[in-house]
């Protein structure tokens, strides 16, 4: 795909990330995933490194990832796992916490290390500037943060890079990058269909909105009221420590299973709490005839991390007047959601869950954000925008039926086309259908990302 340029701004693809230590999900264009965050060393002496990229087995595609060297990186390294397929404690390694190390060279690296391996998977989420050579814009889900410290990692972000994958080069740009406390792109998330209707930061960001999510190291609760941060609290610890208190208990023999006999990995019994269905029972395999049924445990443990957010809810003097409660969790259900809305209906409330690594949110705030400084920097759509956003992404005006995004495009440049001179309409008609490409792009992934959404 070409580069556009609208009055000098690049129209770059966004990429949307919801960032953490061991898994990270990602939204595109036409493009919903979850990766695991974890890399292993390449080896030249397996399977995938002797047949190569082309002669891949049916099986292994799409789930062992891809052979990465960055750029001033003296080790190639496989990234890109659907999940952790070796049960050894060292098989794999991460890059750290990446919303502690927010900015720093492992996270710089980890990034890369992503886009990496996009760029390859689906070059498609990508502008295409040049051969091999392609740009995008970055949103990313992070913890929160200073808005202040947010705005200088940005700035430290937008790069260029080259890597090689599976052995081909590439060249890629970040053109602007957006950071996003991932518990207010969730209050996004649950607005989809707001901002399918046009309406403004103001209807989408009203009221006073509570978020529970929990990640990786932490569960936390953020308030905003009007889009405002109000309190943010870490209520307990995340989804790897509860991996690790299931360890432990079932070392201590807890449970209904025999004696305990092997020594369990924390990063196999995360794994297999994160990719657990609802329901299902949670079973480790330790070997070709050896299980572990863990559901026991595994319940009791879930229920002691509720009773703490229970426990976090009942002291919150300020819940009572919460016009939204949103819960990110994974699919297994680490809170218990009905234990949780059977305090909240003793207020009236009640709570909606969302998939705690679903980049859905993350991407429509960076739709929005560019979206308004595109509508700022081109004039003739300054007063008649179908996308009733103004450029400060504040102030909105919301008409009570707005109009079809191609009847308002068509409107707004027959509008322009009759004041202006008959020498400058053609400049402005080319310039109109530009946009008109780029409103129609979006809507269409708009509707693709719902539809898959509700999938």
């Amino acid at each position: 795909m070409i580069n556009r340029e609208v009055r000098g701004i690049s129209v770059n693809k966004i990429i949307a990330l919801d960032i953490d230590e061991f898994r990270v999900g990602v939204v595109g264009y036409g493009y919903q995933d979850v990766r695991s965050s974890v890399y292993s060393e390449v080896k030249k002496n397996n399977l995938q490194y002797l047949l190569g990229k082309n002669n891949e087995p049916i099986y292994l595609k799409n789930k062992i990832g891809k052979r990465i060297l960055l750029e001033g990186s003296e080790k190639e390294i496989t990234w890109g796992l659907d999940r952790l397929y070796s049960r050894r404690s060292e098989a794999y390694q991460t890059f750290g916490n990446p919303l502690i190390t927010l900015g720093d060279q492992k996270f710089k690296t980890y990034i890369k290390t992503i886009l990496s391996y996009l760029v390859e998977k689906s070059p498609s989420l990508f502008t295409e500037i040049a051969e091999d050579c392609f740009s995008c814009s970055l949103c990313l889900g992070v913890a929160t943060e200073s808005f202040d410290r947010l705005a200088d990692i940005e700035r430290q972000l937008a790069d260029e890079f080259e890597t090689v994958v599976d052995g081909t080069h590439y060249r890629i740009r970040i053109e602007r990058v957006k950071l996003i406390p991932k518990s207010l792109a969730t209050v996004f998330e649950s607005k989809r269909n707001d901002i399918h209707l046009m309406l403004g930061v103001e209807e989408i960001l009203a009221g006073l909105t509570y978020v529970i999510e929990i990640n990786d190291h932490s569960l936390t609760c953020d308030s905003y009221e009007n889009g405002e941060l109000i309190k943010s609290s870490k209520v307990a610890d995340g989804l790897y420590e509860l991996a690790g208190n299931v360890v432990q208990a079932y070392q201590k023999n807890e449970g209904n299973h025999p004696a305990p006999i092997f020594e369990l990995d924390h990063g196999v019994v995360y794994d297999m709490l994160v990719t657990a269905k609802k329901n299902n029972p949670f079973i480790v395999t330790i070997n070709g005839r050896q299980t572990i049924d863990l559901t026991e445990i595994v319940s009791k443990e879930t229920t002691a991390l509720t009773d703490q957010l229970i426990e976090y809810v009942n002291s919150d003097q300020d819940i009572q007047y919460a016009d939204t409660i949103l819960v990110r969790d994974i699919p297994s259900a680490a809170i218990n959601e009905n234990t949780v809305n059977q305090t909240l209906i003793k207020m009236g409330l009640s709570c909606k869950v969302f998939n705690n690594k679903n980049a859905l949110g993350v991407y429509l705030f960076g739709e929005l954000f560019w979206k308004s400084q595109l509508n700022a920097s081109t004039d003739h759509f300054e007063d008649n925008s179908p996308f009733p956003m103004k450029p400060d992404g504040l102030e909105t005006k919301v008409n009570a039926e707005p109009l079809p995004v191609e009847k308002a495009i068509e409107s707004a440049t027959n509008q322009i086309d009759a004041e202006l001179p008959e020498a400058t309409k053609q400049k402005s008609h080319n310039r109109s259908l530009s946009v008109e490409a780029i409103f129609a792009e979006q809507s269409e992934l708009l509707d693709f990302l719902i539809n898959n959404d509700k999938e």
